[in-house]
């Protein structure tokens, strides 16, 4: 039988069924429908057991990895290894209320505005990020979908909290600013992932022989990208250090 443990129970009313949540943050948490028999849970945990463990060393990994980071530091450097881009950020007050952020020769981002507002300094460079996913990564997916036959409606770029991308019934591809910061492969095999589900809406037994097909190596490539979370800076989001399972 699993150990006990310790984890709090939330209701959800959009909840069809019964789902765990694992974070640095909040612990463990069951969210469950309205209704739902809590007598049920000790029973889920035994049957997500594997899951746990796997989940449990993921975020003790992560905490041990981004405690010596301070939370509200801003960001020196920027390692964009999808796009195998380095930069170098500076920031200079000026009398301006807003805060803008620049690209300058040498890879040098110039940073200005109003920079002791440590908030607005993160919204620029998320603003700066946002379109160099649009500049780079849109037009990687759209030639992925054209070289391999997927009818792909749209591309957006957002900024997700658990996803590096998704897809919608609408065959629209929602790609994750977050995903520069991963290495360009586990970039390809995300896009491959979402473009698949254009065609299989689900993680169905023909959704996983297409990606096989145009991705033979996809466990291995997946599993990399369940913990490519190491590579996003602590600043950028202080809520990706979570795991989720669907259940």
């Amino acid at each position: 039988m699993t150990a006990k443990r310790d984890y709090t129970v939330k209701e959800s009313p959009r909840a069809k069924h019964a789902r765990l949540k694992l974070s640095l943050r909040e612990g463990l948490v069951v969210v469950v429908p309205k209704g739902f028999d809590h007598g049920r849970i000790p029973g889920l945990l035994e049957k997500k057991k594997r899951w746990l463990e796997q989940a449990s060393e993921r975020i003790e990994t992560q905490r041990k990895f981004f405690e010596p980071e301070p939370p509200g530091a801003l960001p020196e450097r920027l390692s964009l290894r999808g796009i195998g881009e380095e930069w170098a950020v500076d920031f200079r007050p000026t009398e301006s209320p807003h805060v803008t952020a620049v690209e300058r020769p040498g890879n040098r981002l110039l940073v200005f505005g109003d920079t002791d507002n440590i908030e607005a300094c993160k919204s620029a460079l998320r603003r700066w990020l946002n379109r160099k996913t649009h500049e780079h990564i849109k037009p990687w997916v759209k030639r992925l979908a054209q070289e391999r036959n997927f009818d792909l409606n749209k591309v957006l770029v957002k900024s997700q909290r658990t996803r590096w991308a998704s897809c919608s019934r609408h065959k629209t591809v929602s790609l994750n600013l977050k995903m520069l910061f991963i290495p360009e492969d586990l970039i390809r095999y995300a896009l491959i992932h979402e473009l698949c589900h254009t065609e299989h809406l689900n993680h169905s037994r023909e959704f996983w022989a297409l990606l096989k097909h145009h991705e033979p190596e996809y466990a291995k490539k997946d599993e990399k990208l369940r913990s490519a979370w190491r590579f996003v800076p602590a600043w950028l989001d202080a809520n990706k250090m979570r795991g989720e399972n669907g259940g």
